[in-house]
C-alpha cells in the first residue's frame, strides 16, 4: 500500500544521503 511505498522511498533516500555523506568525507580527506 501507500505506507510501504513511503517506507521504500525513505530507504532509498537514506541510502542516497549516506552515499553523498561518504563522498563528502572522501573528498575532505
Amino acid at each position: 500500500g501507500l505506507w510501504s511505498k513511503i517506507k521504500e522511498t525513505g530507504k532509498e533516500a537514506a541510502k542516497a544521503a549516506g552515499k553523498a555523506a561518504l563522498n563528502k568525507i572522501a573528498e575532505a580527506v
